[in-house]
């Protein structure tokens, strides 16, 4: 019986619905001959989301905002100098289904769509010529998976893999993978705190680490 009641508890207790700001950065790759002052990327995610608890009601979601900029001064191999600043947003809304995996992980069958946008300035500080502005949208198809467990001493992973596929020309590649880990602790009010880890692949392509924050309500 009181292992019944242990079991319920943990189920019930580690997952229901999230809203939460995820603060991490990148670094950009300098390429042709191009040398940046600074290639930090910053990022930030804005998301609600909804864990599958042991409730009837299978539907699971995550509606998420990203925000994604570089402004760097630079200079390239002909001693040309100037600034870039390349701003990149999406909006993605995904639906599935979540099942129990064991008693204690949540797993989520994810698919929906988004829209991106991203713009790209370029001033000249040394060199008679005009600056670059240029623009770009697309929708996005976006399909993944994602998974959360709290452990019994309150510790808490979650992680997701995606595939997104731009139908509008925005990137090098119209088919892009990424992913996240995070792994942090929930306080009994509901807060969770964590350092999230991942790979991103927008205006800049490699791995990414920063703070994770979330409330369940």
């Amino acid at each position: 019986m009181k292992k019944l009641v242990f079991s319920l508890i943990c189920v019930n207790a580690f997952a229901s619905n999230f809203v939460g700001l995820d603060i991490y950065g990148t670094s950009l790759v300098e390429e042709n001959g191009v040398s940046l002052e600074d290639n930090f990327v910053g990022r930030a995610d804005l998301y609600a989301n909804r864990f599958y608890t042991n409730e009837e009601n299978h539907f699971v979601y995550d509606i998420r905002f990203t925000h994604a900029e570089i402004n760097s001064d630079f200079v390239n191999s002909y001693n040309v100098k100037g600034k870039i600043k390349d701003s990149f947003n999406s909006f993605s809304a995904l639906g599935g289904y979540g099942i129990l995996v064991g008693n204690d992980m949540s797993l989520l069958l994810l698919g929906g769509l988004g829209y991106a946008s991203r713009s790209f300035e370029t001033k000249f500080y040394n060199i008679d010529t005009n600056d670059i502005n240029v623009s770009a949208n697309s929708m996005f198809l976006k399909t993944g998976v994602a998974a959360r467990k709290q452990f019994e001493n309150n510790f808490t992973m979650s992680c997701g893999v995606y595939l997104k596929y731009y139908f509008d020309t925005i990137k090098e590649k119209d088919l892009n993978a990424e992913f996240d880990i995070s792994l942090g602790y929930t306080f009994a009010n509901n807060i969770y705190a964590g350092v999230r880890f991942g790979y991103v692949n927008d205006i800049s392509k490699g791995g990414s680490i920063g703070l994770a924050l979330s409330y369940k309500f």
